[in-house]
């Protein structure tokens, strides 16, 4: 009788696989074009086509799933979901055999060209190659295999080259390089212009000026999550760090300043924060803004003096879940603590004097209502000097940087306008900067201005 011999791959070994007499071997595809261009688009088309038809038209094959990445660049794996799932198919023991037109269309990163081939290849599937006729099962393929690997990651490489160049070459005449996938605010017409959108754009305002009346960046991403205001990607995901980008991008006032970052490695395409290594280029006026210059670099100067007062005080945040708007501004005048409210309590108390081991201050707890009446009676104070302020606050408008020019209009306008407490407190993140208790009393409030009252000439107004 004659002998026959049927190889049996690693991955059917006590499996519920067919008999050997019937046995196919289960074949995958693996498709990928790194660009949406449309003839490269055309291509990946027909690649897909192409491994269907020549897989369903083998008798020894089976079709095991063409995977594939559309727009992917093949430096890394890391947003190839496709790749993956093969990989992920091979490990489950799905897949006998691995198709691909090209060691580039696999992967331009030699690293992990050869680290998933070889793990392939330790799994008893192989990969062919078929532009470069490599089969990674046989001996000589290894060799061959590095080589052509190497070549293709230099060809990856000299395309990353080209492709900074011409970007950097543009940014030289003033030309931009955009993306708007992930700006709010703005889109691009035809000519790659930005143009504003007007509804986004209503968002970055209102962020803007929740900022300069006293909200801080987590405070105003709470809220718009919580009234569910749609960001960039149209879902209200939002969260301090997303508020702080749009406070600080130049974008917003009109202004853009190119090569903000680069890619620092063209095979893990990670991008890192241009510090003075590579040239920066800045366009005034280049479109059209969504906000008032001035009020983009009051926002700015409000966002440094936020920092010199947390380093002052020794904490780390202004902003509370609870959106208390005093939260962060009470210290005690004895110790320097911050002064803290439990949820759901009136009386705020030295965090010294929270009960914990080696807290030592021993300044008493002050009352919601004893800090709102002491408040009541330093505006009162306040409004009554008003026509003496005016001049200054005037002059603050006309020569002062653009924070101060904009804390002396808002101080103009509602001491005018809230002569009473009762009205001005809802305005009271942006009127006050910091109170300081003692013996259970407020003894100084700070307005946002910087005049500061103490509670004598308060308790005389």
């Amino acid at each position: 009788m004659e002998k026959k011999l049927t190889v049996i791959p690693p991955n059917q070994i006590n499996s519920d696989a067919k008999q050997p007499d019937n046995m196919k071997y289960r074949v995958a595809a693996y498709c990928r074009v790194s660009t949406e261009q449309e003839e490269q688009l055309g291509s990946f088309a027909n690649q897909i086509t192409y491994y269907t038809e020549y897989i369903n038209g083998k008798e020894e094959y089976q079709l095991a799933g063409i995977f594939s990445d559309e727009g992917i660049s093949g430096t890394g794996t890391r947003k190839r979901a496709g790749f993956r799932s093969m990989i992920a198919a091979c490990e489950a023991g799905k897949i006998d055999l691995v198709l691909t037109k090209s060691i580039s269309r696999f992967a331009r990163n030699t690293r992990d060209c050869l680290h998933y081939a070889r793990h392939l290849k330790s799994l008893g599937i192989p990969v062919i190659f078929e532009k470069e006729g490599i089969n990674t099962m046989e001996a000589s393929g290894e060799l061959l295999f590095t080589i052509l690997s190497s070549l293709a990651q230099e060809e990856s490489r000299n395309i990353s080259e080209n492709t900074r160049w011409g970007i950097r070459s543009r940014f030289q005449q003033g030309i931009p390089h955009i993306n708007t996938t992930g700006f709010l605010g703005y889109d691009k017409d035809e000519a790659g212009h930005l143009i504003v959108n007007q509804e986004q754009a209503k968002v970055v305002r209102r962020i803007f000026q929740d900022f300069l009346e006293g909200w801080q960046p987590s405070e105003i991403a709470r809220k718009l999550n919580e009234e569910k205001v749609p960001g960039v990607h149209g879902e209200p995901r939002w969260a301090a760090v997303s508020v702080l980008r749009i406070l600080r991008n130049e974008k917003y006032k009109g202004d853009l300043l190119m090569q903000k970052y680069y890619v620092r490695d063209f095979l893990t395409r990670e991008l890192e924060q241009n510090d003075g290594r590579l040239t920066q280029y800045y366009i005034e006026n280049n479109h059209e803004a969504i906000v008032e210059r001035e009020l983009w670099e009051a926002a700015q100067l409000e966002q440094k003096r936020i920092e010199a007062f947390k380093k002052t005080h020794q904490i780390r945040e202004l902003g509370s879940g609870s959106l208390e708007p005093f939260y962060g501004k009470i210290f005690c005048s004895q110790c320097g603590g911050r002064f803290v409210k439990k949820r759901g309590k009136s009386q705020w108390k030295c965090i010294n004097t929270a009960g914990e081991k080696r807290k030592t201050c021993q300044a008493q707890p002050v009352s919601e209502e004893k800090i709102e009446e002491q408040l009541s009676l330093a505006w009162a104070e306040l409004v009554s000097r008003r026509g003496n302020l005016l001049p200054d606050w005037e002059k603050e408008v006309s020569q002062g940087n653009p924070l101060e020019s904009l804390r002396a209009s808002q101080m103009q306008e509602l001491t005018g306008k809230y002569p009473a407490w009762q009205h001005a407190a809802k305005k009271k993140r942006m009127l006050v900067l910091e109170i300081l208790v003692a013996q259970g009393s407020v003894s100084t409030v700070t307005f946002m201005d910087g005049i500061r009252l103490k509670a004598g000439e308060a308790d005389n107004a």
